[in-house]
């Protein structure tokens, strides 16, 4: 009896072992689908696009394409999609905005795959400054080049930003990098490091389980950092009274000036709190 199911076993699994192996092979040739069960082609230039017209704003739209926005010598605005063949791209200028759009449909379940680098780069003319509004799921962001004002939302991607103005971040995963930001920072991170260079003006920084790290504060109106789970660093700041709090952890300020106009609200539940200025 036992002989028997162990042979019943062996050729169930031996038939399973051959199925998968015969959908592998079609998926990889491109010719097999199975909702909620993707493997992705290599990816391959399927879009450009050039534009001449007066462009102010940049606005993307985008499924599990990367984003990277840098300068060259140029007068024109370069679009590029590297992506799946069966990827269906669009671009168009409106009211001074260029909105690139490459979303896809969403499967139930999990997917795999070769996918290569699925991105989408925009190129701009160098010593332009813009303002820059992205929606993304399971997208990292790159910019390479200055910006005015800043709206990135993102589900899933990491996000790294040269200098801005008014810069405002939310991710669900994902760590945020911004150089500096002249008037207002605000970023949201569920799970994350947030690192930031020169911050001036305004800051507001949320993370549920992530690491702050700032290099410098010059901060011109109330601010707050609160964190979840994770340290605290901030390097050189301004006057500013510091007014910090934790649940389970050490606090280390060189200069707290309570008699400064501006005020830091810091708060980590389980971390540590540390201001080298």
């Amino acid at each position: 009896m036992n002989n028997t199911l162990n042979i019943v076993k062996i050729i169930l699994l031996s038939v399973i072992a051959v199925a998968l192996v015969i959908i592998l092979i079609l998926l990889l040739n491109g010719k097999f689908n199975i909702k909620g069960f993707t493997l992705y082609e290599k990816t391959e230039l399927v879009y450009e696009e050039t534009y001449t017209e007066n462009v102010e704003n940049l606005k993307v739209l985008t499924t599990s394409n990367d984003v990277v926005i840098e300068e060259k010598e140029t007068d024109s605005i370069n679009v590029k999609v590297y992506d799946r063949k069966d990827a269906k791209p669009t671009s168009k200028v409106e009211n001074n905005t260029l909105i690139i759009e490459n979303k896809k449909e969403g499967t139930i379940g999990f997917s795999f795959g070769i996918n290569g680098s699925s991105k989408i780069v925009i190129s701009v003319p160098k010593n332009k400054e813009y303002n820059l509004d992205i929606e993304g799921t399971s997208s990292d962001v790159y910019s390479l080049i200055n910006l005015k004002d800043v709206t990135i939302t993102t589900k899933s991607g990491d996000i790294d930003l040269k200098d801005s103005i008014n810069t405002l971040i939310k991710t669900t995963s994902g760590d945020i990098k911004v150089e500096n930001v002249s008037k207002s920072l605000n970023a949201t991170a569920t799970s994350g490091d947030i690192t930031t260079g020169e911050i001036a003006g305004k800051l507001t920084l949320n993370t549920t389980s992530g690491d702050v790290s700032i290099k410098k504060l010059n901060l011109t109106n109330n601010s707050s950092i609160k964190v979840t789970s994770g340290d605290i660093v901030i390097g050189k700041t301004n006057d500013i009274y510091f007014d910090a709090h934790v649940t389970s952890g050490d606090i280390k300020i060189n200069n707290n000036s309570r008699k400064a106009d501006v005020e830091l609200k810091i708060k980590t539940t389980s971390g540590d709190i540390t201001v080298n200025n």
